[in-house]
């Protein structure tokens, strides 16, 4: 059932642009250039990870839903407008709960994933493509920057690339060695990938359509049972998440979501603007392979893919062409119905990494070496070339994550200041947060939506009795150990000034207030040129009345 064996009209696999023996590089010369391009993605990878960048604002606004939710809170609508799978909320609090939460073990699940996925892809591509297409697109895949960026990032992106670039490998073992062993481990697999990546259902979908039509094409009654298998954990894992996790967060978060996913809508009533649009998507991040952006940026990627999509109708791999492309059909479909974009930012459609980089690959080889389309310094000069150039946008991510260790100087600043505040100031005061230690809160949407997240993620990273989740020792309040109680404020929402003030009344009947402080912090969008909120670390310093010093210890308003 092999693509050689099953259809005579199709090259067999794996491919290359040229004859096993005339392509310009020898199979010692290949691998070295394959272990070399993993090798470099690996350490782009591992650097990324471990410098350990602060926690910018859209890991906050979903980790922080971490802080004070078990495992059936975070099956409700999420704080901060986030939409997640539940699957990686609970991975992710497991994590926390046995670790410790921290920028290490938040990520660790994205870092996992992309080492592994490096090997994974490897195998997978081995048995598609050979020669001068294999290393190009490993290269493609081992230094894409969006692969590098969000192998260390605590959100979900790196996992649906993972387990999307499962559910392919696997189907490809199936493909070129029968055995239904792969179709049943796909129906194991599948549920569980569906539970903790939402998008890796359009994958899931692919490979269903994938396998149907190889079945019925080669007439194979005996894999149907595990297909339909298959298709039915599908489908039932589909609906237990819609259940547990999709409809609860889309009752609040869907409307908002749609906005910011317009982009990735067709606008089918409208010819003229669906073919800009058509050209936009594909021009601009959703094929930043291994670079690129919006407003064309990713054109060169775009030409070089519709090259191996050309070369494979040829070729008449159409089968092959079903794999890679299906779960873009699907995600077009979504989109015409609003559900998910196709296109905008490259984290939505991520999980097409893997389909984009072997085209990519294919679509450079044929471009370097292609006897009659060979440019200049093409052949074995083009394809060493073109192998440094990879190279050096790994090199050139590591060079750039060393000098400057933060997305934005923004996550920086708030970091720095959580290091400093939550355990130095700790040591001569006993540090209390009004909304996570008292429940006190005088702007109910502050900790529901804005740049609060970032304040609760750095104190609980940063404060060892936070981190610990130990209570404030209030017994040791006195005047040498004054009482600190710290309020989080953002120019984003309300504050009820009133009841803030009722509250400080009542404490200083308790206590002598000795002190105010006001760290201010100004939200920069990633360029440092809009400012998108103003935030303030606010501190009232107490010490206990006269009358009250030979209490055990004065009770705190609440």
């Amino acid at each position: 059932m092999t693509q050689s064996a099953s259809s005579n009209a199709a090259a067999p696999l794996p491919l290359d642009v040229l004859d096993p023996d005339a392509g310009p590089l020898t199979t010692a010369r290949q691998r070295q250039l394959i272990w070399a391009l993993l090798a470099v993605g690996l350490m782009a990878r591992a650097v990324r990870y471990f410098l350990r960048f602060p926690l910018w604002d859209d890991e906050c606004f979903l980790m922080a839903n971490l802080l004070e939710r078990d495992y059936v809170g975070l099956t409700k609508p999420l704080n901060y407008w986030q939409i997640c799978p539940v699957g990686f909320l609970w991975l992710e609090l497991t994590l926390v709960k046995l670790f410790g939460f921290s920028e290490y073990v938040l990520r660790l699940p994205s870092f996992a994933c992309s080492v592994a996925g490096l090997f994974v892809f490897r195998r997978m591509a081995g048995h598609l493509l050979r020669g001068s297409a294999l290393v190009l697109a490993v290269g493609v895949f081992a230094v894409g920057y969006p692969l590098l960026r969000y192998s260390a990032e605590a959100k979900p992106y790196g996992i649906d690339l993972f387990l999307a670039l499962a559910l392919l490998a696997m189907a490809v073992e199936w493909w070129v060695k029968p055995s239904n062993r792969w179709l049943w481990a796909l129906a194991v697999v599948v549920p569980v990938a569906v539970l903790i990546s939402y998008p890796v259902v359009f994958v899931g979908g692919g490979v269903s359509l994938f396998v149907a039509y190889v079945l019925w094409r080669d007439r194979v009654r005996q894999g149907w049972l595990p297909w339909i298998v298959y298709n039915v954990a599908l489908l039932a894992a589909f609906a237990v998440v819609f259940m547990l996790s999709v409809q609860p967060q889309s009752t609040t978060d869907l409307d908002s979501m749609r906005t910011y996913w317009d982009r990735g809508f067709p606008p089918l009533t409208n010819p003229l603007a669906f073919v800009a649009w058509f050209f936009t998507v594909h021009t601009g991040q959703m094929l930043a392979y291994p670079f690129g952006d919006n407003h064309g940026g990713s054109t060169l990627t775009f030409l070089l893919c519709v090259t191996a999509v050309a070369l494979l109708v040829r070729r008449r791999q159409y089968t092959l062409l079903l794999l890679l492309l299906a779960p873009l059909g699907l995600t077009f479909v979504a989109a015409a119905l609003g559900r998910y974009p196709y296109g905008g930012m490259v984290r939505f459609n991520i999980y097409m990494a893997p389909a984009f980089s072997l085209l990519t690959g294919l679509g450079l080889a044929a471009v370097l070496i292609h006897p009659r389309r060979r440019i200049v310094g093409g052949g074995r000069a083009g394809v060493l070339v073109a192998t440094g150039l990879l190279a050096a946008v790994a090199v050139g991510s590591m060079v750039r994550d060393v000098a400057r260790p933060a997305k934005t100087a923004v996550d920086m600043r708030f970091r720095d200041f959580s290091r400093w505040f939550w355990f130095d100031a700790a040591q001569q005061s006993e540090l209390v947060c009004l909304k996570r230690d008292l429940g006190i809160d005088f702007s109910p949407e502050t900790f529901h939506h804005g740049f609060s997240a970032m304040y609760l993620c750095n104190q609980q990273i940063y404060s060892p009795r936070h981190a610990h989740a130990e209570t404030p020792r209030m017994d040791r309040v006195s005047a040498d150990r004054p009482l600190r109680c710290v309020q989080f404020k953002t120019s984003e929402f309300n504050f009820d000034q009133a009841a803030f003030d009722r509250w400080l009344a009542d404490m200083k009947k308790r206590y002598t207030l000795v002190d105010r402080d006001r760290y201010p912090f100004f939200c920069y969008d990633k360029w440092e040129t809009h400012v998108r909120a103003e935030v303030a670390v606010e501190v009232y310093t107490f010490v206990p009345r006269e009358k009250n010093r030979t209490a055990k210890h004065p009770t705190l308003v609440k």
